[in-house]
């Protein structure tokens, strides 16, 4: 069975409380957060010990006054087995936006 949307949010939950909690925005460490922040979601979605395929992407941004960011993705793929997740976060300061993609690669049932 593939992951379900608790254990990818959960996951994506945790990994952001912790790389960023309460942080304000630092732009230098941004490219730091984010580099953690799909290595560890990546890390304990395969912990899950599923027969799937995990693509982890992540955008981070300072929140603030008149900031916007619109992000879109599509994918063409097995609608029975494939799923893909989007997980919003953000505290004072920081708006950090992940995608999970999970491609089955278990061989389809005849």
């Amino acid at each position: 069975t593939p992951p379900s949307y608790d254990d990818v949010t959960g996951i994506c939950k945790e990994v952001l409380d912790e790389v960023i909690g309460t942080s304000s925005y630092i732009h230098t460490e941004a490219v730091n957060w984010n580099q953690k922040i799909v290595e560890l979601i990546t890390e304990r979605l395969v912990r899950l010990d599923r027969p799937y395929k995990f693509c982890v992407c992540c955008v981070i941004m300072q929140l603030g006054l008149g900031t916007g960011l619109n992000c879109s993705s599509t994918c063409y793929w097995d609608k029975s087995s494939d799923q893909a997740f989007a997980y919003r976060w953000e505290n004072k300061g920081v708006l950090a936006v992940v995608n999970v993609f999970c491609i089955s690669v278990s061989s389809p049932k005849a």
